[in-house]
Formats: C-alpha cells, sequence, structure tokens
C-alpha cells in the first residue's frame, strides 16, 4: 500500500496558463483526508510550496527548490541540501563568461537561483564542471535551476522516507522533466505526465515508471486511477 504521494506542481497539476487544475487538486486533497500524506514536491521557493500545500490541505511537509529544501509545518522549519554559496559562486563564474546569463526569480530562496533560459545549458554545464565549480543547472521547463551538485528531489525524497520510516515500496512520485527523474529512482512507482519528455532507457530498466497517456493534470488523474486500480491507494 502508498503511504506517501509526491508530486511535482509546474506542468504537472498546472495547466499551459500556469493554473492549476482544481479538479487533480480536489483528488489529491481527498486522498490526504483519506489518511495518504500527499506532498509537493517542487522546483518553488519553500515559502510558495507551504503556501500551496496548506492552502490545499496537502501534508504539512514538502520538498521545494527541486530538493534543497523540506520545510515541516512552517516555512522556516527548514533542512537545507544544498548552499547558496555554491549557486552564488557559479553565477558569477558563469557571468564572466556567458553573455547576457540574467537572474529571473521574484521570490528569495534558500540553496538555489533561478536563471532565465536564454543561453545553452550544456555548455554551462561543461563550463562549471571545467571550473571545479560544486553545482549544477537542471531545466524543470519553466526555469533553470542552479543549485549545489549534491541538491536535487530523489536526495530530499529519500531522506523523508527515512525519517518516516517507510519503504520504498510504499512511496509513489508524479512528475514532467529531467528534474524529477531523481525522485522516480526513490519511489516504488513513478509516473511520467509528459511524453515530450524522454526520460531515457536506464531510468526505464532502474526504475517503476510508468508514462501516462494523458499529459499533465489529467495524467496524474491516470495515475491515481492506476494505483487505485491495484490496489495500493484507498479509494
Amino acid at each position: 500500500m502508498i503511504k506517501l504521494l509526491a508530486v511535482d506542481v509546474d506542468g504537472t497539476l498546472t495547466e499551459k496558463d500556469g493554473k492549476l487544475n482544481l479538479e487533480v487538486v480536489s483528488i489529491l486533497r481527498k486522498l490526504q483526508e483519506n489518511g495518504l500524506n500527499v506532498i509537493l514536491a517542487t522546483g518553488r521557493s519553500v515559502f510558495e510550496t507551504y503556501t500551496l500545500s496548506r492552502f490545499l490541505g496537502l501534508a504539512n511537509f514538502g520538498i521545494s527548490e527541486n530538493g534543497g529544501v523540506i520545510f515541516y509545518r512552517e516555512p522556516t522549519r527548514v533542512k537545507m541540501f544544498g548552499r547558496y554559496e555554491d549557486s552564488l559562486e557559479a553565477f558569477n563564474y558563469l557571468s564572466e563568461k556567458i553573455e547576457g546569463i540574467k537572474i529571473n526569480q521574484r521570490m528569495p530562496r534558500l540553496t538555489e537561483i533561478l536563471l532565465e533560459r536564454n543561453f545553452d545549458i550544456s555548455v554551462a554545464n561543461e563550463l562549471l564542471r571545467r571550473g571545479g565549480i560544486n553545482a549544477k543547472i537542471l531545466d524543470s521547463g519553466v526555469a533553470y535551476h542552479l543549485s549545489s551538485t549534491e541538491v536535487n528531489k530523489g536526495t530530499a525524497l529519500k531522506y523523508i522516507i527515512h525519517k518516516l520510516q517507510l519503504k520504498k515500496e510504499e512511496v509513489a512520485s508524479i512528475g514532467d522533466s529531467e528534474v524529477d527523474v531523481p525522485m522516480f529512482y526513490e519511489s516504488g512507482y513513478s509516473f511520467l505526465v509528459n511524453d515530450k519528455f524522454s526520460v531515457g532507457n536506464e531510468v526505464q530498466r532502474l526504475t517503476n515508471l510508468i508514462i501516462t497517456k494523458r499529459q499533465g493534470p489529467m495524467g496524474v488523474i491516470e495515475s491515481v486511477e492506476w494505483l487505485m486500480v491495484n490496489d495500493l491507494i484507498p479509494y
């Protein structure tokens, strides 16, 4: 039986216009009320993630900044897995080598820096690697996320699983982009709700991944239906 469901936000719970899909949110809230811990695992800041969780009626803890921060009960009670200093050092380093690189964030962040998607991410990551900078850039499809190398949703989810004394088989996750892949590795069941993103053969081989036929929020509903049909979550 699944006891913890981790769900991405942008592109997963939201429509193309960025608005939350109210039907899928209502389903997740009912699951939470029925005893399943439903947590947000997102690239959003801890302040946004906490607020969303609170008002959507989901679990009182969650993952923000793509695994850089876990909050518990309030946005100031956090565990951080990354260092903002790493992100700042990387930004300053790349600013000298890539013309036009810009910060693009409206909310304060504790571990990462959001960048405009106006440069070649592969070139930037190679520059960081060659420069020995402890940082990387990932593309969530919404923004470029610059963070410490070790930061990812999988590390944060694994920490939560350990704290709750759960087994991997008791965890499911839903996402839509490369930032969600580390979370898939730590889940007994995982769902990709974006068929335009190719996860690669290794992910398919090493995870119990299901690529939904429907996309975005409708894919989340399909994922929940699959878990119900297979008696892994309560109706």
